[in-house]
């Protein structure tokens, strides 16, 4: 019954991308838009006048309508899938990827269609005129509409035939939205950084069109690399990185999340909400209160507290020890999310195992070594990753508290830098390609450090299928 089932699947998928693939390449041909003005018909063009760019101009010489060959996509995906369709049929099988590549295409030239006529409207709309669709683009739709509907029963036939692709699939739609989020909010900014990165872009030389980029090769990396305080920012960096980290993002979080859970469950809870309070504390009024415990006398409160163990030494600690407090800012707002993640992961340890650890006279140190670390491998590579990325790019704290001072470059992390080079005023413009330079280098920073992270927590082990005996 499957195969019957299948071979319907198939011979309906095989008409369908036949029946479409001509409708998409005859469509091209007929008139896919009309532009008119008030009174009369300007012109009706089709796909293929559009595709071979033609310009239409008004009598004051304005832009009505340009073409694109962009649009030749349309008739070329109905020929790809009219022939793989045509193998389909003479082989008398439909592979796994011919459903999956006639679903791609038509998706593609559907999206690539839909913003050209888009783009076209707007472009006839600042002319004066309104550009109407007719039955040439209609068709186009409907025929990519019709190749979709191909594909996906091509891939039904398939998945009939074998039903592990049909599994492979589930697991790529469960990906799916996770990949896009991947690819729109990290791999296309990076890839448009890197690009801006090689221009001159600057507010000085910013046009009308912000798509009139000068390209100037890797000159802005080889300007980064030569700056004189470029091994300042970098050691400033790895500085704020590797101490926040280790004492207090990881450090104290497993620390406080070790405690809590050793002692009564009320108390440990309230112990991790006081911890909270600098994470939910607003940026602003979390910086005032730490500038007013050290500020100079009368005001600071750790020089009251000196004095009143009688000391004399009494400076603005800011200036004293600046790089003490940027990272115990930092490492007070970056410890509760470890201790959060840390503590779950600890309550979630089945207690039987302690249980039988206690019998055997195990100390409590023993227990931590022995059951409790080891368990915690996945918490502490996600803490370690995310917040090695996280203090990388971050720099709210240190600009509101120092500004990368005090003096030049004192406190001045790579981030900041990135942001000052961009969006701050030097010499009256703000250098938006030499900020990219500085960014996209951060990028590539915290991408090799993820890699390093994967290697030493043994990430290949932590993904090992779970080995469950079958009875």
């Amino acid at each position: 019954m499957a195969s019957t089932s299948g071979t319907t699947l198939k011979k309906t998928g095989l008409i369908f991308g036949i029946a479409a693939s001509i409708l998409a390449i005859i469509s091209f041909f007929l008139p896919w838009v009309v532009i008119v003005d008030v009174v009369k018909t300007l012109a009706s063009l089709t796909g293929w006048q559009i595709a071979s760019g033609v310009l239409l101009t008004s009598s004051t010489g304005d832009t009505l309508f340009q073409g694109s060959p962009i649009n030749y996509i349309v008739p070329l995906v109905g020929i790809i899938i009219m022939v793989s369709t045509l193998i389909s049929f003479i082989r008398r099988r439909v592979t796994r990827w011919d459903g999956l590549g006639i679903i791609s295409l038509s998706i593609v030239a559907f999206l690539f269609t839909w913003v050209q006529y888009g783009a076209g409207q707007s472009l006839a709309g600042e002319g004066g005129v309104s550009l109407h669709p007719q039955i040439g683009i209609i068709g186009a739709w409907l025929a990519l509409l019709g190749l979709f509907v191909a594909g996906v029963l091509n891939t039904r036939a398939v998945i009939e035939r074998e039903p592990s692709f049909g599994a492979l699939l589930g697991a790529w739609g469960f990906m799916g939205p996770a990949t896009f989020l991947v690819v729109v909010f990290f791999f296309l900014p990076a890839v448009i950084m890197l690009l801006l990165s090689m221009t001159d872009l600057a507010s000085m030389n910013f046009t009308a069109n912000p798509l009139e980029w000068n390209f100037i090769g890797l000159t802005n990396f080889q300007r980064l690399f030569n700056d004189a305080f470029f091994p300042k920012i970098l050691g400033n960096t790895f500085r704020y990185l590797v101490l926040t980290l280790g004492f207090f993002n990881v450090g104290l979080a497993l620390v406080l999340a070790l405690v809590t859970t050793q002692i009564n469950r009320r108390a440990g809870f309230i112990f991790r909400l006081l911890w909270l309070l600098p994470r939910i504390t607003p940026s602003v009024i979390y910086i005032v209160m730490w500038k007013r415990l050290v500020q100079t006398p009368p005001y600071g409160i750790i020089n009251w507290v000196i004095n009143l163990f009688g000391g004399t030494y009494q400076p603005y600690w800011l200036t004293e020890m600046p790089w003490v407090f940027v990272i115990l800012v930092n490492g007070f707002v970056g410890a509760s999310f470890g201790m959060i993640l840390f503590t779950s992961a600890i309550e979630s340890i089945p207690k039987d195992l302690f249980t039988a650890a206690k019998v055997d006279g195990a100390s409590a140190w023993q227990m931590i070594r022995d059951i409790t670390l080891p368990l915690l491998k996945w918490p502490l590579l996600f803490v370690t990753s995310y917040q090695t990325l996280s203090l990388l790019v971050s720099f709210e704290y240190i600009l509101l508290l120092t500004e990368g001072g005090p003096g030049l470059f004192r406190t001045e992390v790579w981030s900041l830098t990135a942001y000052k080079r961009a969006l701050f005023t030097y010499f009256g413009s703000n250098q938006w390609g030499y900020g990219a330079a500085w960014g996209f280098v951060m990028v590539v920073i915290g991408v090799v450090l993820a890699v390093i992270y994967l290697r030493i927590f043994r990430f290949d082990d932590l993904m090992v299928e779970p080995k469950i005996d079958v009875l």
